[in-house]
């Protein structure tokens, strides 16, 4: 598109902009909590941000949009969990994702995927500023993120496969949607940890849907196949965050740090009453892996206390050299199948003295924030093989200890 054609109509497209999405808030669109999760071990944790597709217009369930669909789609290909929590900002653009993103705790993530563009294409937003606006982004999110975490930004949609832009305008959009992808490559190609994946038309359109469950879970094929071979080959090298021999993660704030104790206190549950939702996760815990005790134990600043305890473990005892201090620092479940053979849990006053735990497997709990606040435990005077543990079940159990959380009581 020359420069002349494309600023002489940049107002004329922004004015038409205007007047096709005028009525998009009344779209259904996801209101419920904007994580999706898929069953398995050493879960890749991936945030997906931005607009379009992000968004999930359509669909009343980040399940049934892309979250839930990615997350199904790259455990399936990877043998792993996902973790998907998701960002959506309708109103989001290149000029603007900068600002978004900065507030964002991105270190957390194997792989953040940013959706942004389509408001630009359809804009005729400059190449040169969508080129530098892109490079300011690539190099914020790799200042922010963990050393090994991998980008993914995804193209432009077809603009004509957008039933607001399908018209003759929307293919003056189109055309420019391609250029800018061509140049989103280009950025991309030359760095090691970013990755461009273009992204094909939805289906065709059901009459009177914008976008249905399917758009979501074939864009979720197409995103999982090209962020496959990038996450098993960082799951190949190691973790990606490193844990030194007390189970602090380096090159990263400690956990559970000041955030977290802030977000322990925020959910007003310490020193209150045992309650039955979080019994009866603990309680199947303990009947699920048959052990003697299990617990739901949050991190108060220099103390650990339980909300849920089943068994013979004290509900309030030290947070320092503890192995619950071990776990909420782990990057997934820690099993520790006999703790009189592992150094740094043989001389634990919990392991030489009652309730003598030989037997510990745990998994961290999150806050709504991100913050870890805390473990589900489950642990026997008996050690283990390491076979019998199901850590999948483990992870599957502490999610729904976060669900609860998420949960005000009526």
């Amino acid at each position: 598109m020359g420069e002349v054609i494309r600023w002489a109509m940049a107002p004329v497209m922004r004015a038409w902009i205007a007047a096709r999405t005028r009525d998009y808030h009344t779209l259904p669109r996801p209101r419920d909590a904007p994580q999706a999760h898929a069953a398995g071990i050493n879960s890749d944790r991936i945030l997906l941000f931005g607009s379009g597709p992000a968004v999930g217009w359509g669909v009343v369930s980040h399940d049934l949009a892309l979250p839930g669909s990615l997350a199904r789609a790259l455990s399936a290909r990877t043998g792993r969990g996902t973790d998907v929590d998701v960002v959506p900002s309708p109103a989001v653009t290149i000029r603007s994702a900068r600002a978004e993103l900065a507030g964002l705790k991105l270190w957390r993530y194997d792989a953040v995927v940013v959706s942004v563009g389509t408001t630009d294409a359809v804009g005729l937003i400059s190449p040169r500023v969508w080129q530098r606006e892109l490079q300011a982004i690539l190099d914020q999110l790799s200042r922010s993120t963990s050393r090994t975490t991998r980008i993914f930004v995804l193209g432009v949609q077809p603009i004509r496969s957008i039933a607001a832009y399908d018209t003759a305008l929307g293919s003056l959009g189109a055309t420019h949607a391609r250029a800018l992808n061509d140049l989103t490559g280009a950025v991309c190609a030359p760095l090691p940890d970013a990755h461009f994946v273009a992204m094909p038309a939805g289906r065709a359109r059901t009459p009177g849907r914008i976008r249905t469950a399917a758009d979501y879970a074939a864009w979720a094929e197409n995103l999982a196949d090209s962020m496959k071979g990038p996450l098993d080959a960082e799951h190949h090298n190691g973790p990606s965050s490193e844990i030194d021999h007390d189970g602090s993660p380096t090159g990263h704030p400690e956990w559970p740090g000041p955030e977290g104790a802030r977000a322990v206190i925020a959910l007003g549950l310490l020193d209150t009453d045992p309650e039955e939702r979080f019994d009866r996760v603990v309680a199947l815990a303990r009947r699920s892996y048959g052990t003697r005790s299990a617990a739901f134990t949050f991190v108060d600043g220099d103390r650990l206390w339980d909300k849920s305890n089943l068994g013979e473990a004290p509900r309030v005892y030290p947070l320092a050299g503890s192995v619950t201090a071990i776990a909420v620092r782990s990057p997934g479940a820690l099993v520790i199948p006999d703790t009189l053979l592992d150094p740094r849990t043989r001389e634990h006053p919990l392991v030489v003295g009652e309730p003598h735990t030989r037997f510990y497997a745990g998994f961290p709990v999150e806050a709504e924030s991100g913050e870890r606040i805390g473990v589900l435990s489950v642990f026997d005077p008996s050690p283990r093989s390491p076979d019998e543990i199901d850590t999948v079940l483990l992870r599957e159990l502490a999610l729904l200890i976060q669900a609860e959380l998420r949960r005000r009581p009526e």
